[in-house]
């Protein structure tokens, strides 16, 4: 979940080979999802649309900082208006993709991990911004992707730091080159 919009995508969809088939890993409302797929095939769109993800992390301060954080969006800071506004997310993302060339997944992270079987062209890394979870995130992935496929993520940066520590700690777990090619968005080479 976020405030306005991303504008990295701009960069990043024009890095995704054509005719792939790849994963969105925190879709929100999908618009990222509309721009990878003037060059994808097919993507999976993987969200929980739910709030239960961001009981355990600490980004923001915590489950309760982060329902007060969004309140402005969500009309309340309570689990059950999380819930609520969630699902009416959910219910556009289904109306806006309907018919076209999409999987929605809508489960955590993960739950996606633990049960989808197929590999990947790319994943694009947006769900958690919290340190464990996008290392997590990043981790997991690489065991979807193909060889020589492509892990893109956003939020790294210095206003993210959870993101861009963990980026960092895998980039050093496994040797990957990191390219940061434009501001917050980056990309690996498997």
């Amino acid at each position: 979940m976020m405030f306005g919009k991303n504008p990295g995508t701009d960069a990043t969809w024009k890095r995704i080979p054509e005719y792939s088939v790849g994963a969105e890993l925190g879709v929100w409302k999908g618009e990222s999802s509309v721009k990878f797929l003037k060059r994808a095939s097919h993507i999976h769109l993987v969200d929980a649309w739910a709030p239960e993800v961001f009981e355990g992390s600490n980004e923001f301060g915590g489950y309760q900082a982060y329902l007060e954080r969004y309140s402005k969006l969500t009309g309340e800071a309570t689990t059950e208006g999380f819930q609520r506004y969630y699902d009416k997310i959910y219910e556009g993302v289904k109306k806006s993709f309907y018919g076209r060339p999409v999987t929605i997944h809508r489960m955590s992270t993960a739950q996606w991990f633990d049960t989808f079987d197929q590999k990947l062209d790319w994943i694009y890394v947006d769900a958690s911004h919290g340190y464990e979870g996008c290392l997590h995130d990043l981790t997991r992935a690489v065991g979807m992707i193909k060889p020589g496929g492509k892990l893109f993520g956003d939020d790294y940066g210095p206003n993210k730091l959870g993101v861009k520590n963990a980026v960092d700690q895998f980039i050093k777990n496994t040797g990957y080159t990191l390219n940061n090619f434009h501001d917050d968005q980056f990309e690996v080479q498997l």
